[in-house]
């Protein structure tokens, strides 16, 4: 564990050589030294070593939440906006049956016209 203590010794930033400056000049502690061979061999193996890429997600299970998620969302609005509206009529089943049946098709309509979207955008990368 590299440490200063105060008044004899900073951190340096991450990348900067050496971890720790003393002031009062001992170079020849072993402490220091080993200290300064594992800094040495850290920054070369970071320097050898290639960049982490992150994983590319599925396509398929991209498309598969995003149509359940838009599937899902549509028919919870048109429930609550059913719900809202036997409340503020006193209608009590129309407003749920009538919104419930509007929402279930505003949501097949959504899944329609996304297939639609990405089926557009395959062919495209296609040609």
């Amino acid at each position: 564990m590299v440490r200063a203590e105060f008044g004899r010794g900073i951190r340096a930033a991450p990348g900067d050589l050496p971890l720790v400056t003393s002031q009062s000049g001992d170079s020849d502690d072993p402490d220091k030294r080993h200290l300064d061979d594992l800094g040495r061999r850290i920054e070369a193996v970071r320097e050898h070593t290639p960049e982490a890429k992150p994983a590319q997600p599925s396509g398929r299970l991209n498309v598969v939440y995003r149509l359940s998620t838009e599937f899902v969302a549509a028919v919870f609005v048109g429930l609550a906006f059913g719900w809202g509206f036997d409340y503020v009529t006193g209608w009590k089943p129309i407003g749920i049956i009538a919104f419930s049946v509007l929402g279930i098709a505003a949501a097949f309509y959504a899944v329609f016209r996304a297939m639609r979207q990405l089926n557009a955008e395959q062919d495209k990368e296609g040609k």
